[in-house]
């Protein structure tokens, strides 16, 4: 196939949509990637992006289109500018185009403006329309906008149905999802399926054997209102009396500040340590250190639902899982035996769990293989690619 996809973030900016192209190309596949200028999570924009000099460029076999991007900044207004920015932009780039495609794909993070170019190419070039949903809109604005009758949620809502509407297939990665777009958007069941994320394979290589004579509980990601945060101090505060155990934060986020205030607040200076974002390649310490991995996030709205794709990490790596969650994380945790899950925001029961496997981590010790046996069957690179394939010869052939 010659597939087009359109994402706002791509390398060196790190997600998924990274290892899937290039997995694409391997398969034999033609795939060119339109996105912009790498500034996340600083907001940077370095020089050789700012000024031109790689705005077409050919990585791993994939070859690169960015249109101009505004850094993104602290602050709603910062975002909204970054996020109009790369919207207006690519949507002219779409313009000038040529047609050596067969297809658009459209990976859709957060906002949904990024996919108002996949749409205009589908409109320009009459081509089959795919998106895949890593954050459903207009319920991700719930975070900053909890009011549905709030007009500027009443408008993100009328566009997202407008965006979502004018794709042929749509994929969400949490079955829950799969009603909201039928209801919500009013996009017909048969146009919807579901394909969970997938972990990369560096994960299973890990040697993570821990040598630590403390147990580390490690939380791996953004740290974000959503990721409530605050649930994993709470309950660090309720056993910090214990001495043996560390909890370690690894990743940046809008929330990453007023974190490290309230731990400050609660008197966890010994107990909790923030790391900052590093790099994927050096994630392996991060797994190395962990006795077990932390999931948390707010159950405020659907997005509580869903399930964080850090869980697929945590599980290839072979490491137990203690989590506070609802829907579908909850659910893998259970069924693949990986861990302890509480319901989502439940700080006093997510305190017990994380004293019963310092009390004895040895009841969890088959929890890691566990979980890295299910992942083996349900969310690898090879497993992901396989059903996106499908999806995607399956429009060309309609």
């Amino acid at each position: 196939m010659r597939i087009l996809v359109v994402c706002q973030n791509y390398y060196p900016e790190q997600f998924r949509i990274n290892d899937i192209c290039e997995q694409l190309v391997v398969n034999g596949h033609q795939v060119q990637v339109l996105t912009g200028l790498p500034n996340y999570p600083s907001g940077i924009i370095t020089k050789e992006y700012k000024w031109g000099k790689k705005r077409n460029e050919i990585i791993n076999g994939v070859k690169v289109i960015r249109s101009l991007e505004i850094g993104r900044k602290k602050g709603v207004i910062g975002l909204g500018i970054n996020y109009i920015s790369f919207m207006i932009s690519a949507s002219i780039k779409s313009l000038f185009i040529k047609k050596d495609f067969d297809i658009i794909f459209i990976y859709q993070l957060s906002p949904i403006t990024m996919a108002l170019p996949g749409v205009l190419l589908k409109k320009k070039f009459k081509l089959p329309l795919y998106l895949y949903c890593c954050d459903i809109w207009p319920e991700s604005m719930k975070n900053l906008i909890s009011n549905e009758k709030n007009i500027i949620f009443r408008l993100a809502k009328r566009f997202s149905t407008y965006i979502y509407k004018q794709c042929d297939a749509i994929t969400v990665t949490s079955k829950p999802f799969i009603e909201y777009f039928n209801k919500v958007h009013f996009i017909p069941l048969a146009k919807i399926s579901y394909i969970p994320q997938h972990a990369e394979n560096l994960y299973l290589k890990m040697d993570n054997d821990n040598k630590n004579t403390i147990i580390d509980f490690v939380f791996m990601g953004n740290i974000g209102i959503a990721q409530d945060i605050d649930c994993i101090l709470s309950a660090t505060e309720k056993i910090k009396d214990m001495t043996n155990f560390k909890v370690h934060f690894v990743g940046d986020g809008s929330y990453l500040e007023q974190s490290k205030k309230i731990a400050k607040l609660k008197g966890l200076d010994n107990k909790v340590v923030f790391h900052g974002r590093h790099p994927l390649e050096m994630m392996q310490d991060f797994y190395k250190l962990a006795d077990a991995c932390l999931i948390t996030l707010k159950d405020d709205s659907l997005i509580g639902l869903t399930m964080p794709s850090k869980l697929q990490g945590y599980m290839a790596a072979s490491k137990p899982v203690i989590g506070a969650i609802n829907g579908a994380a909850q659910e893998v945790i259970k069924d693949s035996n990986c861990g302890l899950c509480v319901n989502s925001g439940d700080y006093t029961s997510l305190a017990q769990a994380m004293k019963s496997f310092i009390e004895n981590p040895e009841k969890y010790k088959d929890c890691g293989i566990n979980g890295r046996n299910y992942f083996l069957k349900n969310f690898t690179k090879e497993i992901f690619i396989e059903n996106i394939e499908k999806l995607l010869y399956k429009l060309l052939e309609e």
